[in-house]
Protein backbone atom coordinates (compact mmCIF):
# COMPACT_ATOMS: atom_id res chain seq x y z
CA UNK A 1 0.00 0.00 0.00
CA UNK A 2 1.77 3.32 -0.88
CA UNK A 3 2.42 5.70 1.70
CA UNK A 4 -0.56 8.24 0.87
CA UNK A 5 -2.80 5.41 1.05
CA UNK A 6 -1.81 4.80 4.61
CA UNK A 7 -1.67 8.26 5.62
CA UNK A 8 -5.48 8.39 4.57
CA UNK A 9 -6.54 5.60 7.10
CA UNK A 10 -5.63 8.65 10.02
CA UNK A 11 -7.63 11.21 8.30
CA UNK A 12 -6.18 14.07 9.89
CA UNK A 13 -3.07 13.02 12.05
CA UNK A 14 0.14 13.36 12.39
CA UNK A 15 0.95 10.53 10.27
CA UNK A 16 -0.24 12.59 7.68
CA UNK A 17 1.21 15.72 8.53
CA UNK A 18 4.78 16.02 10.88
CA UNK A 19 7.32 15.90 8.05
CA UNK A 20 10.56 14.17 8.94
CA UNK A 21 13.67 14.61 7.71
CA UNK A 22 14.49 14.86 4.15
CA UNK A 23 10.60 14.97 3.74
CA UNK A 24 9.09 18.32 2.55
CA UNK A 25 6.69 20.14 0.44
CA UNK A 26 5.52 23.84 -0.99
CA UNK A 27 2.90 23.57 1.31
CA UNK A 28 5.20 22.97 4.22
CA UNK A 29 7.09 25.83 3.01
CA UNK A 30 4.80 28.42 2.42
CA UNK A 31 2.40 27.60 5.51
CA UNK A 32 3.42 29.47 9.02
CA UNK A 33 5.83 27.06 10.89
CA UNK A 34 4.40 28.55 14.30
CA UNK A 35 1.08 29.77 15.42
CA UNK A 36 0.96 31.15 19.02
CA UNK A 37 -1.62 33.11 18.94
CA UNK A 38 -5.89 32.26 18.22
CA UNK A 39 -5.03 34.22 14.70
CA UNK A 40 -2.10 32.66 12.42
CA UNK A 41 -0.76 34.67 9.55
CA UNK A 42 -2.78 33.66 6.08
CA UNK A 43 -1.80 30.54 4.63
CA UNK A 44 -0.25 30.53 0.79
CA UNK A 45 -3.06 29.68 -1.42
CA UNK A 46 -0.75 26.17 -1.76
CA UNK A 47 -1.19 25.27 1.16
CA UNK A 48 -5.24 25.00 1.05
CA UNK A 49 -7.05 22.08 -0.77
CA UNK A 50 -10.31 23.89 -0.34
CA UNK A 51 -11.54 27.88 -0.40
CA UNK A 52 -11.13 29.58 2.47
CA UNK A 53 -13.47 28.99 4.55
CA UNK A 54 -15.46 31.90 6.19
CA UNK A 55 -14.66 30.46 9.41
CA UNK A 56 -16.87 29.78 12.69
CA UNK A 57 -20.46 30.82 12.52
CA UNK A 58 -20.80 30.80 16.56
CA UNK A 59 -19.06 32.22 19.14
CA UNK A 60 -17.08 30.44 22.43
CA UNK A 61 -19.70 29.82 25.47
CA UNK A 62 -17.81 32.96 28.07
CA UNK A 63 -18.72 30.13 30.95
CA UNK A 64 -17.00 27.87 28.95
CA UNK A 65 -13.08 26.93 30.10
CA UNK A 66 -10.51 28.15 27.88
CA UNK A 67 -8.68 25.48 25.65
CA UNK A 68 -4.73 25.83 24.35
CA UNK A 69 -3.55 23.62 21.81
CA UNK A 70 0.50 22.42 21.68
CA UNK A 71 2.11 20.74 19.12
CA UNK A 72 3.54 20.12 15.76
CA UNK A 73 2.38 21.20 12.04
CA UNK A 74 -0.80 19.56 13.03
CA UNK A 75 -1.78 22.08 15.42
CA UNK A 76 -0.64 24.71 13.03
CA UNK A 77 -3.52 23.61 10.63
CA UNK A 78 -1.09 22.82 7.40
CA UNK A 79 -3.04 22.03 4.65
CA UNK A 80 -6.38 24.26 6.06
CA UNK A 81 -7.18 27.52 5.35
CA UNK A 82 -6.51 29.75 8.61
CA UNK A 83 -8.14 29.23 11.60
CA UNK A 84 -9.85 25.85 10.44
CA UNK A 85 -7.17 23.27 11.53
CA UNK A 86 -8.54 20.84 13.87
CA UNK A 87 -7.42 22.88 17.08
CA UNK A 88 -9.99 26.00 15.54
CA UNK A 89 -12.73 23.31 15.10
CA UNK A 90 -12.02 21.76 18.46
CA UNK A 91 -12.94 24.49 20.24
CA UNK A 92 -16.01 25.64 18.16
CA UNK A 93 -17.74 22.12 18.27
CA UNK A 94 -17.52 22.58 22.11
CA UNK A 95 -17.74 26.47 22.31
CA UNK A 96 -14.84 26.83 24.18
CA UNK A 97 -12.76 29.58 24.13
CA UNK A 98 -9.49 29.41 22.72
CA UNK A 99 -6.53 30.61 24.81
CA UNK A 100 -3.41 30.45 22.83
CA UNK A 101 -2.50 27.70 19.61
CA UNK A 102 1.21 27.18 19.89
CA UNK A 103 2.57 24.46 17.24
CA UNK A 104 5.39 24.36 15.15
CA UNK A 105 5.85 22.24 11.78
CA UNK A 106 8.05 19.19 12.75
CA UNK A 107 8.93 19.57 15.96
CA UNK A 108 8.24 16.85 18.88
CA UNK A 109 9.25 16.53 21.83
CA UNK A 110 12.94 16.27 21.43
CA UNK A 111 12.71 17.24 17.72
CA UNK A 112 13.16 21.00 16.97
CA UNK A 113 11.45 21.09 13.55
CA UNK A 114 11.15 24.68 11.95
CA UNK A 115 11.54 26.48 15.18
CA UNK A 116 11.92 25.18 18.76
CA UNK A 117 10.69 21.88 20.63
CA UNK A 118 7.62 21.74 22.30
CA UNK A 119 9.83 21.45 26.13
CA UNK A 120 11.36 25.14 25.07
CA UNK A 121 7.48 26.63 24.67
CA UNK A 122 6.52 25.59 27.91
CA UNK A 123 5.95 29.09 29.29
CA UNK A 124 4.46 30.45 26.57
CA UNK A 125 1.42 28.00 26.99
CA UNK A 126 1.39 28.76 30.46
CA UNK A 127 1.52 32.41 30.46
CA UNK A 128 -1.75 32.16 28.27
CA UNK A 129 -3.40 30.04 31.08
CA UNK A 130 -5.71 28.26 29.53
CA UNK A 131 -7.84 25.92 31.80
CA UNK A 132 -7.92 22.82 29.28
CA UNK A 133 -4.52 21.62 27.31
CA UNK A 134 -4.69 19.60 24.32
CA UNK A 135 -0.82 18.30 23.96
CA UNK A 136 -0.17 16.77 20.82
CA UNK A 137 3.48 15.20 19.66
CA UNK A 138 5.77 12.40 18.79
CA UNK A 139 5.50 11.60 15.43
CA UNK A 140 8.22 14.06 14.61
CA UNK A 141 9.94 12.56 17.20
CA UNK A 142 10.02 9.02 15.71
CA UNK A 143 10.64 9.99 12.27
CA UNK A 144 13.96 11.42 13.07
CA UNK A 145 14.83 8.39 15.25
CA UNK A 146 15.21 9.40 18.51
CA UNK A 147 14.77 6.71 21.29
CA UNK A 148 11.04 6.07 22.68
CA UNK A 149 13.02 6.21 26.27
CA UNK A 150 13.91 9.51 25.46
CA UNK A 151 11.26 11.13 24.06
CA UNK A 152 9.27 9.39 27.83
CA UNK A 153 11.47 11.28 29.43
CA UNK A 154 11.50 14.59 27.74
CA UNK A 155 7.38 14.51 27.89
CA UNK A 156 7.23 13.47 31.07
CA UNK A 157 9.35 16.78 31.97
CA UNK A 158 7.22 18.84 29.61
CA UNK A 159 3.95 17.64 30.93
CA UNK A 160 5.38 17.74 34.50
CA UNK A 161 6.07 21.65 33.96
CA UNK A 162 2.70 21.94 32.34
CA UNK A 163 1.14 20.95 35.66
CA UNK A 164 3.43 22.68 38.02
CA UNK A 165 2.67 25.98 35.98
CA UNK A 166 -0.79 25.19 35.21
CA UNK A 167 -1.71 23.24 38.51
CA UNK A 168 -5.61 23.81 38.18
CA UNK A 169 -5.98 22.92 34.50
CA UNK A 170 -6.78 19.42 33.00
CA UNK A 171 -3.84 18.61 30.89
CA UNK A 172 -4.82 16.01 28.05
CA UNK A 173 -2.36 14.22 25.87
CA UNK A 174 -3.46 13.55 22.31
CA UNK A 175 -1.31 10.23 21.36
CA UNK A 176 1.49 10.01 17.99
CA UNK A 177 0.29 8.14 15.03
CA UNK A 178 3.66 6.43 14.10
CA UNK A 179 1.85 3.51 13.83
CA UNK A 180 -0.80 4.41 10.78
CA UNK A 181 1.79 6.29 9.10
CA UNK A 182 4.18 3.34 8.98
CA UNK A 183 1.26 0.99 8.61
CA UNK A 184 1.25 -0.84 11.56
CA UNK A 185 -2.14 -2.34 13.40
CA UNK A 186 -0.70 -2.14 17.27
CA UNK A 187 0.70 0.17 19.15
CA UNK A 188 4.30 1.35 17.76
CA UNK A 189 7.36 2.13 20.88
CA UNK A 190 6.84 6.08 20.14
CA UNK A 191 3.15 5.39 21.36
CA UNK A 192 3.55 3.31 24.18
CA UNK A 193 6.80 6.06 25.22
CA UNK A 194 4.05 9.34 24.69
CA UNK A 195 1.53 7.14 26.79
CA UNK A 196 3.99 6.17 29.23
CA UNK A 197 4.81 9.83 29.75
CA UNK A 198 1.24 10.64 30.32
CA UNK A 199 0.61 7.87 32.92
CA UNK A 200 3.74 8.89 35.28
CA UNK A 201 2.94 12.34 34.65
CA UNK A 202 -0.96 11.95 36.04
CA UNK A 203 -2.61 13.22 32.83
CA UNK A 204 -5.16 11.51 30.49
CA UNK A 205 -3.84 9.99 27.29
CA UNK A 206 -6.48 9.76 24.22
CA UNK A 207 -5.31 7.34 21.53
CA UNK A 208 -5.05 9.13 18.63
CA UNK A 209 -5.14 6.22 15.91
CA UNK A 210 -8.16 4.76 17.98
CA UNK A 211 -9.96 8.04 18.02
CA UNK A 212 -9.57 8.74 14.47
CA UNK A 213 -9.63 5.02 13.01
CA UNK A 214 -13.40 4.65 15.28
CA UNK A 215 -14.91 7.65 13.65
CA UNK A 216 -13.98 6.92 9.94
CA UNK A 217 -14.32 3.51 10.41
CA UNK A 218 -16.28 2.03 7.10
CA UNK A 219 -15.81 5.21 5.33
CA UNK A 220 -14.07 4.66 1.64
CA UNK A 221 -12.30 6.91 -0.65
CA UNK A 222 -11.00 9.00 1.78
CA UNK A 223 -8.73 11.00 -0.72
CA UNK A 224 -10.89 13.75 -0.67
CA UNK A 225 -9.83 14.37 3.70
CA UNK A 226 -6.27 15.14 2.49
CA UNK A 227 -4.76 18.60 1.29
CA UNK A 228 -3.00 19.09 -1.46
CA UNK A 229 0.49 17.39 -0.37
CA UNK A 230 -1.28 14.37 0.51
CA UNK A 231 0.45 14.54 4.07
CA UNK A 232 -1.84 17.05 5.43
CA UNK A 233 -5.36 17.03 6.29
CA UNK A 234 -7.66 19.64 4.63
CA UNK A 235 -10.43 21.67 5.93
CA UNK A 236 -12.72 18.85 6.17
CA UNK A 237 -10.58 16.03 7.68
CA UNK A 238 -9.35 18.13 10.60
CA UNK A 239 -12.98 18.78 10.97
CA UNK A 240 -13.18 14.57 11.32
CA UNK A 241 -10.60 14.61 14.34
CA UNK A 242 -12.18 17.85 16.14
CA UNK A 243 -15.31 16.07 15.90
CA UNK A 244 -13.46 13.08 17.52
CA UNK A 245 -12.06 15.43 19.81
CA UNK A 246 -14.74 17.12 21.12
CA UNK A 247 -16.76 13.70 21.83
CA UNK A 248 -13.89 12.66 24.76
CA UNK A 249 -12.65 15.57 25.86
CA UNK A 250 -15.75 16.97 27.87
CA UNK A 251 -15.91 14.04 30.11
CA UNK A 252 -12.24 14.30 31.37
CA UNK A 253 -12.62 18.16 32.30
CA UNK A 254 -13.89 18.93 36.00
Amino acid sequence: MPLAALAVVAVGTAGWALLGPGRSSSQADDAPSRTATATPAPASPAATSAPPSAGPTTLPDPDAPSIAFFGDSLTVGVGAPPERGYAWQTAEALGWPIAVVDGVGGSGFLAPGEGEPMPDRVDDVVAAAPEVVVVAGGSNDAFRGYEPAQVQAAATQLLTELRTGLPDATVVVLGPFVSVLLGGTQEDAMTAAVRGAAEAAGVPFLDAAELVGSATSGRQGLRPYLSADGLHPNETGYGVLAGALAERLPPLVP
